[in-house]
């Protein structure tokens, strides 16, 4: 089987088995959607594929495809900024009675 198109709800999905450019030895599920203007590789190819397993994964990953999309996005800072809990944590501490500790004041300490 190298190629199924099938119906579920509204949408119509198109499946169809073929390499890719980034991994010439593989056969991929390479879906479509009507309404979607990108296709996916969805998973790998398997000689023991059958419609029915095939139909049952595409809707499941379409689903997750979905959910992803709908997620809040999650924006981080740059790698280089540090939080303000870890920049007051990195600074030196002084000493409980107030005064600065050697390693403050570039002095070896003697032991």
């Amino acid at each position: 089987m190298k190629l199924l198109e099938f119906k579920d709800g509204d949408l119509t999905f198109t499946c169809e088995a073929k390499s890719s450019p980034a991994t010439p030895g593989t056969v991929w599920w390479w879906m479509s959607v009507t309404g979607e203007s990108q296709r996916y590789a969805a998973f790998r190819a398997d000689s023991g594929d059958t419609q029915a397993d095939l139909r049952q994964r595409i809707v499941a990953f379409y689903a997750n495809l979905l959910a992803e999309r709908a997620r809040p996005r999650e924006v981080r800072g740059h790698w280089g900024t540090r939080r303000p809990a870890q920049a007051a944590a990195s600074t030196p501490a002084a000493a409980p009675d107030g005064t600065s500790s050697a390693a403050d004041s570039g002095e070896t300490p003697q032991t």
